[in-house]
């Protein structure tokens, strides 16, 4: 029974960290053309000034993994847009209790919540062609964010959620 209790607290535990993307994208677009990005310059990202820099030093540091250069004449520029929300949680202990006696039985359960709501970041990167002006690839990260983490706790955070957000880009052809 310690065992089964054990198993189902380690997987709550290992859920309630995780952070996903979603993707959309032109599919007419030939991404191998673009080498080169640049930010927009009137970017209203929703962050603090502080949050901002670390959201853009963790992008640059994605990009650069996976072949893009900053540069003055971009192929793309590259706009992002956040959202902080809350979520109730979705942690709970079952509880239950239960009786019987010749062949009449009676059962009483139910659930307790533990902590209170969790904060998210929500995080939508847009690349834009430079040439055309079009939207050609987006992608919406969402992960649970400490408002009130340490600046290097912050940091990881945004180098975590570059790191996935970039990790299927370019797109791949179907």
């Amino acid at each position: 029974m310690k065992k089964i209790i054990l198993l189902w607290l380690s997987l709550g535990l290992v859920s309630c960290g995780s952070s996903y993307v979603n993707y959309d994208y032109d599919e007419q677009q030939n991404f191998s053309k673009y080498k080169t990005y640049a930010f927009y310059s009137e970017m209203n990202s929703g962050l603090n000034e502080l949050d901002e820099k670390r959201l853009i030093r963790s992008t640059e540091l994605a990009l650069q993994s996976i072949g893009f250069t900053a540069s003055n004449t971009p192929d793309i520029y590259i706009n992002f847009k956040t959202r902080v929300f809350e979520q109730a949680s979705n942690n709970n202990i079952g509880v239950g209790i239960g009786g019987g006696n010749r062949g009449i039985g009676v059962g009483v359960g139910g659930s307790i919540p533990i902590g209170g709501p969790q904060t998210f970041l929500e995080i939508t990167t847009d690349f834009v062609d430079v040439t055309s002006n079009n939207l050609v690839w987006q992608a919406i990260s969402e992960g649970r964010f400490n408002m009130n983490a340490k600046p290097e706790n912050r940091e990881n955070f945004f180098l975590k959620i570059m790191q996935k957000t970039f990790s299927k880009y370019p797109p791949k052809k179907k």
